[in-house]
């Protein structure tokens, strides 16, 4: 016993049932194709520390290609001082600009000035021990500094990411 109503053979409505039932079965298979492909993310994985309690970077130098998709990993190695540390990638020629504008930010702000043209990528302040990671996609190819923002620190604290072309 069926609860559909009883549509005599070679009627319209008949038809149009079939038809439906045939829309339905194809639909998703319809659809699917219409799915936008994307490939998936290659990522350039970049792994820097500060040089245990010295005020440095480990290491110094780091490399990537331009246009890569960059996940950097920052963290704050030390062993005995409480300073907090970043990872600051900054714009050609900006390093005073910078510094300046961490000061003005101020340590609400992470001593990175908000909405900043000349500050390309960062991480948050990391305590001793923590860990903070950021994507960006890299830059033109050129040489860019990278420097720790905390105030006094950018003087000794910085790095070179070169970007190939």
């Amino acid at each position: 016993m069926s609860c559909l109503p009883v549509i005599p053979r070679g009627s319209m409505a008949e038809m149009q049932r079939r038809q439906l039932l045939r829309l339905a079965a194809v639909a998703p298979l319809m659809l699917s194709s219409c799915q936008p492909r994307t490939t998936p993310v290659q990522w350039t994985e970049l792994s820097i520390a500060s040089d245990g309690d010295q005020l440095t970077f480990s290491p110094m130098e780091l490399s990537c290609r331009s246009g890569a998709h960059v996940r950097l990993t920052f963290h704050n190695a030390a062993r005995y001082v409480s300073f907090e540390h970043n990872w600051v990638l900054i714009a050609p020629h900006s390093f005073d600009a910078v510094v300046a504008g961490a000061l003005a930010a101020g340590a609400g702000n992470g001593w990175v000035q908000v909405n900043d043209p000349r500050v390309l990528a960062h991480t948050r302040m990391c305590a001793r021990g923590q860990m903070a990671t950021v994507e960006f996609i890299a830059p033109a190819a050129g040489d860019y500094l990278f420097i720790c923002s905390y105030p006094g620190h950018a003087e000794s604290m910085w790095g070179v990411l070169h970007v190939l072309g």
